[in-house]
């Protein structure tokens, strides 16, 4: 009887280590899979930084080259006035000729088309368009 229950005892021994060493690994496991997914989603978290601060970057690159044309179309609009500003002094003094009269309603037409050009493709708002051309009109006169 003694070898039996020795015997027994050794396979239940047996069996609580098999199962403490299954608990174990299977601990071991799910630390592994837990830590996989933390880094996974530490990874993600980045990726998704980056793409925001890439768009973040575009945006105002884009920003940049809009307020560049805006400031080169108002350049433009104040060299078109500084030109009717002189060809108005120009037919200002005395002994203006008819060919010199022409050719200045001919430039402020032009600097009219540039300045609705300029309107049309947003650069100048209608306000600022109504004052460039009155100051275009007035110098004609």
């Amino acid at each position: 009887m003694k070898p039996i229950i020795i015997t027994l005892l050794v396979y239940v021994a047996a069996l609580s280590m098999a199962l403490a060493q299954t608990t174990d690994s299977s601990d071991a496991a799910e630390s592994a899979t837990v830590s996989e997914r933390a880094r996974l989603g530490n990874q993600r978290i980045q990726i998704e930084a980056d793409r925001r601060a890439r768009e973040e970057q575009q945006r105002l690159e884009e920003e940049q080259a809009r307020l560049r044309a805006e400031e080169q179309a108002k350049l433009r609009a104040q060299q078109a006035i500084s030109r009717s500003e002189m060809a108005a002094a120009q037919n200002s003094k005395p002994g203006a000729t008819e060919v010199t009269r022409n050719n200045d309603m001919s430039r402020t037409l032009e600097q009219l088309r540039q300045l609705g050009e300029l309107k049309d493709d947003g650069y100048v708002s209608e306000e600022e368009f109504q004052k460039i051309k009155q100051r275009i009109l007035d110098d004609q006169l």
